[in-house]
């Protein structure tokens, strides 16, 4: 394997065997003290699969893959690689995109009643009660999160400690009380992060008329 080429490159070969060596693994035991490369098989990475460090799912999990921290997870439908940020359960967990590279926006059809967004992605709130979305807990500065009603019962965006999001000249109040619900079906709204982790701006006008709590 090439030096920096990503797993996502490597060719097709229909005659692989799992004694093969793919790719040379950095040891580590701290950031000063790294250890030592050593050689990866088919098999290791195999064994890998198998002990549920690393996942596959058709499409984005976030919202249907439960998930423990550092576990990776591969979606097999859009060739992208997550990594799990917040442990939880299927709507808890939190993936987070680390294919390198990768600019693809991930769209997500929420069925349930709640889920914890991750940054870059969109959701569609379809589920006849209402969703309710939390603004993700980590978010880099210029990230985006789109949110498209579907379900009769319409979504919330929810927010935790320190975050707010400006809608024009309106804003929702700092903190865990501060929220953003549609009043209609159809409603939908496009966020784009300005500050580090906590603040959200509305980008373009929304498209219905939203409650802003």
């Amino acid at each position: 394997m090439a030096i920096e080429e990503r797993f996502t490159s490597l060719p097709t070969v229909s005659s692989a065997q799992l004694t093969d060596i793919i790719c040379a693994v950095q040891g580590y035991t701290s950031e000063s003290v790294l250890g030592t490369s050593v050689q990866e098989s088919l098999q290791q990475v195999y064994n890998l699969f198998q002990s549920n460090i690393i996942l596959f799912n058709a499409g984005n999990p976030n919202g249907s893959v439960a998930g423990t921290t550092y576990q990776f997870c591969w979606d097999t439908t859009n060739d992208v690689l997550y990594i799990c940020t917040t442990s939880g359960t299927t709507s808890t967990a939190v993936w987070t995109n680390v294919t390198a590279g990768s600019s693809i926006f991930q769209w997500n059809d929420v069925t349930g009643t709640s889920v914890a967004m991750a940054q870059n992605n969109g959701y569609i709130a379809n589920n006849a009660g209402g969703v309710t979305l939390t603004l993700p807990a980590s978010a880099s500065v210029g990230a985006n999160i789109a949110i498209v009603g579907n379900g009769a019962g319409g979504w919330t965006i929810a927010q935790t400690v320190g975050q707010q999001i400006h809608v024009g000249s309106s804003a929702t109040t700092l903190g865990a009380s501060g929220s953003i619900s549609s009043t209609n079906r159809y409603d939908s709204i496009n966020l784009v992060c300005t500050e580090i982790n906590n603040t959200w701006v509305a980008r373009g006008g929304p498209q219905g008329i939203l409650t802003i709590v």
